[in-house]
């Protein structure tokens, strides 16, 4: 009886897991349709340089957060579903992730602060987007 709660435990977990993931997707999305409905009356023209620049910043960044989520993986999962805060530990890992892997997102957003160049901040949702997406929970995630 007690492992088959343990099961629906770790099943459950990982749905709010997802869900969370998804929260975060919908929390950037918030701020995306923000910016496009403030780009009308926000752009400025920018230097063809700088847009290559913080396009590469962009690609730069996302490498480099896809590999450290992949680390934070591969180093701090799977948890062991002992103890009463594993669920906590669990999730904040999946939180620092997914943090990490907005950076993207970040950097397209603070350009379009300063410049109302909207190319970053859709390029930045993208890759942030699909690392959220790859970086989903997993059943082997919660042992």
């Amino acid at each position: 009886m007690a492992q088959r709660d343990t099961q629906d435990t770790k099943h459950l977990f990982i749905k709010r897991a997802r869900q969370f993931a998804y929260a975060f997707i919908f929390g950037y999305t918030l701020l995306l349709i923000g910016a496009l409905i403030l780009y009308p009356h926000f752009h400025l023209p920018v230097v063809p340089r700088l847009k290559r620049y913080i396009f590469q910043a962009q690609l730069a960044s996302a490498l480099i957060s896809y590999a450290l989520a992949y680390l934070i993986r591969k180093l701090f999962l799977p948890v062991k579903a002992r103890g009463k805060d594993w669920g906590y530990i669990a999730m904040r890992r999946y939180f620092w992730s997914y943090a990490l892997l907005t950076l993207p997102y970040a950097i397209g957003y603070l350009f379009f602060m300063f410049a109302g160049h909207i190319e970053n901040v859709l390029l930045g949702y993208a890759l942030s987007t699909l690392g959220v997406l790859l970086f989903l929970p997993r059943e082997g995630d919660v042992e």
